[in-house]
């Protein structure tokens, strides 16, 4: 009986013995790769994110859905647009907004395109005669994203509703208050639109986002005796003659000097001290604010020839209320793009966009705010990312 129990517990640690040599070789073949590890950490992050916590506040983004009822077509540099099937996108995430119960969605700008003033000559069917063409495409996206009803839907405008309507038509149309500046001879102001809006949350600090109009001075969308639109030119002739004199040689290439194309824009002076203004109350008030604006702001976080004329001018506010901004979102460069301000901290993310997504993509994203970080969860063609804010913990003390 001794030796049959000795026995049988022999037995039993030569099987622990080899279930254990079985573990390690399992170990050897299942270790992640240094990438893999990468892959895994992040997916533990995300997952941990939105299983264990609740971000404070969320709301979702959209931005260059560029639609024309025209055919399938291309952009200057040889990339696909979807023209049509972007409404059809635009209707699908405005239906996602509605399912999260969302209070808030921003759209970028560019709900249409510019090609919706030559529908004929790109193939598409002409619409009747006496139809406002580009009031009418604007309804169209409208009614797509008008399944989102739950929450505020927050509009800017870009280069491409500047093609189609005209400034006092866009701030009806997407519900953006325009103000008046720099009167003409006759007395008669140059429409602007810029504006804050305030967003409740349930933490110990409100949002405020902040939408800027990056075609305040530019040559789109003005009349050509406005003071705005001359000194536009003034800043072309400058930088890039060659675009306003076409016989001119264009300028020898500085560092972002791309950005002086007619598609941008800058923002003026009124403009910039209202900035600051708004984010002093904000800083007064303890909210955190996040700009918004159609043209990036930050270089290297686009390609050069979609930045603000005067990018550095604006830039220069927000880095004087790092303890207040913690996010700038723009569209503009189709690609998308990220950029953090080394001297601020603050995060510069430009959002893909949606015209260049082939079905059945769709593109857009949510954005969750947490208090030490910022979560963007992408669809199709929009980038998920996680933006530490433990600077701006820093720049707070």
């Amino acid at each position: 009986m001794v030796f049959n129990t000795v026995r049988s517990l022999s037995l039993s640690l030569l099987f622990l013995a080899i279930l254990s040599i079985g573990f390690t070789v399992a170990s050897v073949f299942l270790l992640p790769t240094a990438t893999s590890k990468v892959a895994l950490a992040h997916s533990s992050s995300m997952d941990s994110t939105t299983t264990t916590s609740k971000p404070y506040f969320t709301f979702g983004i959209i931005s260059d859905i560029q639609y024309a009822p025209i055919p399938d077509g291309y952009s200057t540099y040889g990339t696909q647009r979807f023209f049509q099937y972007s409404k059809d996108a635009a209707a699908q995430a405005a239906k996602h907004f509605e399912q999260e119960q969302i209070p808030l969605v921003v759209n970028l700008g560019d709900i249409i395109d510019g090609k919706c003033q030559e529908i004929a000559k790109h193939a598409g069917v002409p619409m009747e005669e006496g139809v406002n063409v580009g009031m009418e495409c604007t309804d169209r996206v409208l009614e797509a994203l008008s399944t989102y009803t739950c929450g505020k839907l927050l509009h800017t405008y870009g280069n491409h509703e500047l093609y189609n309507l005209s400034r006092e038509q866009i701030g009806k149309k997407l519900n953006i208050p325009m103000v008046q500046e720099r009167p003409d001879k006759d007395g008669v102001g140059s429409y602007v639109g810029y504006f804050s809006y305030l967003a409740i949350t349930n933490s110990g600090r409100n949002l405020r986002l902040v939408v800027i109009d990056s075609y305040d001075i530019a040559i789109l969308g003005h009349p050509k005796d406005s003071p705005k639109r001359i000194k536009a030119e003034a800043i072309m002739a400058r930088n890039n003659p060659k675009d306003v004199h076409p016989e001119t040689p264009k300028k020898e290439s500085e560092e972002f000097q791309e950005r002086f194309e007619m598609i941008n824009g800058a923002v003026d002076e009124p403009q910039l001290r209202w900035l600051r203004k708004t984010l002093t109350k904000a800083r007064e008030n303890k909210e955190l604010c996040i700009i918004i604006s159609h043209q990036p702001i930050l270089p290297k976080s686009c390609f050069s020839v979609t930045l603000m004329w005067n990018y550095d001018e604006v830039l220069q506010v927000l880095r004087e209320f790092k303890d207040v901004v913690v996010l700038s979102l723009a569209g503009h460069d189709h690609r998308g793009g990220y950029q953090i301000d080394e001297e601020s901290g603050i995060h510069f993310r430009v959002v893909e966009g949606t015209v260049e997504t082939p079905p059945p993509g769709v593109t857009y994203g949510f954005v969750d705010m947490y208090p030490k970080k910022i979560v963007v969860r992408g669809f199709g063609g929009c980038k998920s990312a996680e933006y530490d804010l433990s600077r701006m913990q820093q720049a707070r003390v």
